[in-house]
């Protein structure tokens, strides 16, 4: 099944890693994740205040 991901779904992933999004992200076996090229430059825009907030590293 073909999924399309925007910042906002994958943004909520990254703040909340335990949740049932990141769950549906990463444990996608069955899914094709689709997002628009936009998405880079929503990540890049807005990576230190991620990386700030979700405590995560590179």
């Amino acid at each position: 099944m073909r999924v399309i991901v925007d910042a906002n779904l994958v943004f909520s992933a990254i703040l909340n890693t335990n949740g049932k999004i990141a769950d549906l992200l990463i444990n996608q076996d069955k899914l094709e994740l689709i997002a628009p090229n936009f998405l880079r430059v929503e990540i890049k825009k807005y990576h230190s205040k991620l990386m700030k907030i979700s405590k995560l590293s590179l």
